[in-house]
């Protein structure tokens, strides 16, 4: 996939909200990829960063439109430079007591096949700080996506790809999504999920499994399987998730002992750091996958054991409420 072009949405815009439709969506992450060399890990007090970007010039065709007359062309371009300038991002902030909203196109202007925007200032920074996380994309594939749940779904997932595997609410994936108006299970999975993953599947380079968690007569949690499309048809790999899949489905007082015994024998967490995995079911459950990721050989570690899954398992989210981060 190296020839492929990756861009890098900062953690504290993936979790943010935003009002962006499919075109609106490309034109974001376009202008990612504009900006991908001006992004840092680190803040430098020396090297201020740029207080705003100048206008990004986008041509029509990189927002892969079906082509149709120029009369058509003109009066879709036009109304999707009207809808720019009315799109905007929060940013919530609950431990805080802040809550920003920011017209993220304070101008928008088509003019025969390009796109000319320009971005609100104050997300400079938000933009280009890289130093609290971010997700890599594929462009060619995210561009590729046709449905906005698609979208959002396919940069959440990407967020999961070194621990292959999300375990989140149905509750607040359709927060995630804005999906809440499909209060039925069986409407989100076949209008939103189904659809999605598939789309995901076809077109991306991930490729995703579902499955799903009950309790009593309703379906809670939902457990996605990412890996890349590299490994699809490795009958290894897969047997390996299915082997994983076979562990996490033990008692959790036998995952709880297990993990603490390899986490003594082999890492070097802190006491707090195996409390919490120890308590924490999500965390539990991706410590047992990423040690047996590490002892199949199935990733490349560039620092020691325990800073791997430390730095997978105790990311910060920022205090950003989920409201629309690195891979290792």
């Amino acid at each position: 996939m190296s020839d492929f072009i990756h861009i890098q949405e900062p953690l504290r815009l993936l979790l943010s909200r935003n009002n962006f439709d499919v075109l609106e969506r490309r034109v974001y992450w376009l202008i990612l990829k504009e900006i991908k060399q001006l992004q840092t890990l680190r803040t430098n007090e020396s090297e201020p960063m740029p207080g705003e970007f100048p206008a990004f010039k986008i041509a029509i065709a990189e927002l892969q439109m079906p082509n149709s007359s120029a009369e058509v062309n003109y009066s879709t371009y036009k109304r999707v430079a009207q809808r720019l300038t009315s799109r905007q991002l929060y940013l919530d902030s609950p431990a805080q007591h802040e809550f920003t909203s920011v017209v993220v196109f304070p101008m928008a202007r088509y003019s025969r096949g390009v796109l000319t925007v320009e971005v609100n200032k104050h997300l400079v920074p938000y933009m280009i700080d890289l130093s609290k996380g971010y997700t890599k994309l594929q462009l060619q594939a995210a561009l590729s996506l046709n449905s906005q749940y698609a979208q959002v779904l396919y940069t959440r997932l990407c967020k999961f790809l070194d621990t292959g595997i999300w375990r989140i609410g149905v509750t607040e994936l359709k927060e995630i999504l804005e999906a809440q108006q499909y209060a039925r299970w069986s409407n989100f999975k076949q209008t939103v999920l189904s659809r999605s993953i598939d789309e995901i599947n076809q077109k991306t380079d991930i490729e995703v499994f579902l499955s799903e968690k009950r309790e009593g007569r309703f379906i809670t949690t939902l457990i996605f399987t990412i890996r890349r499309q590299s490994r699809k048809g490795d009958k290894a790999f897969d047997s390996f998730n299915d082997e994983i899949e076979l562990i996490l489905s033990q008692p959790t007082e036998v995952l709880r002992n297990k993990a603490t015994e390899i986490m003594l024998q082999n890492y070097r967490f802190t006491a707090v750091q195996m409390r919490r995995i120890v308590n924490e079911q999500h965390l539990l459950d991706e410590f047992v996958r990423l040690d047996s990721l590490i002892q199949k050989g199935y990733v490349d570690i560039k620092t020691n054991p325990t800073r791997y899954i430390a730095s997978i398992l105790f990311k910060k989210d920022t205090t950003e409420k989920p409201s629309s981060t690195q891979n290792s």
